[in-house]
């Protein structure tokens, strides 16, 4: 039997405690409540994929995921991983409606495929950076959880603070100003995830300049369908606005580049999959508009593979691929390319995406 031929595949979950609940202005997460999606080929080689479940921001449950998956493993049972595209394109017509089975389902065949090559996903996706060095978000709370997560951070050395906003703006002038204190100097993102009016964005961003602090991008600031609004903000700002839920699909953001709405677009493969996730970045690159790498609340796996996947092909404005260091324990092995201050060193990987269960 040829060895590339896929002939096990396995569903089961994926749970781990968070060392402080992950709160931004839709809901908020105290655990993560995972997907984990492994290929086994003929000759032993194994692969694997997450499905990050957001049902607050997605609609999707872990219950039908794992349904979704198992659909998958059985289209992909009997396949040749050497055909890894035609996989991914059967893959994109069975998994349309659940956005995080495809993603999980297509990075475990790409996870087997550069496998069973020796191939890194990182060289695979072209090998343009070497190395990525992510935010770290600092949650809606108080100014005084605020300041002693940061100065946490900082002191391990973060030096980009992405802040959530969106529930009560004099208490977010009051956590962003606590985050200058403890980290001056350091670079400020904000995002609001949906939370506001087009006006009453401009309202608080205006504020937060004359008080000192100029957000080096604004992410995903109104309503996901209020395109109108993204475009007042993208004329009216002096800094990238940014797409995250409005961006859902690749006709999201064709849409939201003809109509000059945006000046940055979050890519997240739990959104797109694969194939969608690499036309938006052809797209985005060809028209001048920023790049941010996002995820949703994802173990090392996932961060990983969309680490490789950033800085395989380049060209990314913004990394925000921190929610491992959110995480107790998943049970997989954290990834020695992976350092505590928030650096992918991406050319240490040697297979795959080099992230494996205990």
């Amino acid at each position: 039997m040829k060895n590339s031929l896929i002939k096990k595949y396995s569903v089961r979950k994926l749970d781990a405690e968070l060392f402080t609940p992950f709160t931004i202005s839709s809901g908020s997460h105290k655990s993560m409540t995972n997907v984990l999606f492994t290929l086994e080929a003929a000759g032993g080689v194994k692969g694997y994929g997450e499905a990050a479940i957001a049902t607050h921001i997605t609609g999707e449950t872990r219950e039908r995921t794992m349904r979704s998956l198992e659909k998958a493993g059985e289209l992909l049972s009997g396949l040749d991983a050497a055909d890894y595209l035609g996989a991914l394109c059967r893959l994109e017509r069975l998994l349309e409606g659940n956005r995080a089975a495809l993603a999980a389902a297509e990075m475990a065949v790409l996870d087997l495929a550069t496998r069973l090559q020796g191939l890194s996903l990182w060289k695979f996706f072209g090998g343009r950076v070497p190395a990525v060095k992510t935010d770290v978000t600092v949650v809606i709370g108080g100014a005084d959880a605020a300041y002693g997560f940061t100065k946490k951070m900082r002191a391990r050395g973060f030096r980009i603070f992405k802040i959530k906003t969106g529930v009560d703006m004099d208490e977010d002038y009051r956590r962003l100003e606590a985050v200058r204190r403890a980290a001056p100097g350091c670079a400020v993102y904000l995002d609001a995830n949906c939370a506001y009016s087009a006006g009453e964005a401009e309202k608080f961003i205006r504020g937060l300049m004359r008080r000192g602090i100029t957000p080096e991008v604004v992410e995903q600031p109104v309503k996901r369908d209020d395109i109108d609004g993204l475009a007042y903000l993208s004329r009216r700002l002096p800094m990238p606005v940014c797409a995250d839920e409005s961006a859902y699909s690749l006709d999201d953001v064709f849409e939201l580049i003809r109509r000059g709405a945006v000046t940055a677009v979050n890519i997240k493969l739990t959104k797109l999959g694969f194939l969608r996730a690499r036309e938006v970045w052809a797209l985005a690159r060809a028209k001048g508009i920023k790049l941010m790498m996002g995820e949703m609340l994802e173990s090392e796996l996932a961060s990983s593979a969309a680490a490789q996947f950033a800085a395989g092909l380049g060209g990314f404005d913004f990394i925000d691929l921190d929610t491992p260091f959110f995480i107790k324990g998943s049970g997989l092995r954290r990834p020695a390319f992976l350092s505590r201050d928030g650096v992918y060193s991406l050319d240490r990987v040697r297979a795959g995406i080099g992230v494996e269960p205990r």
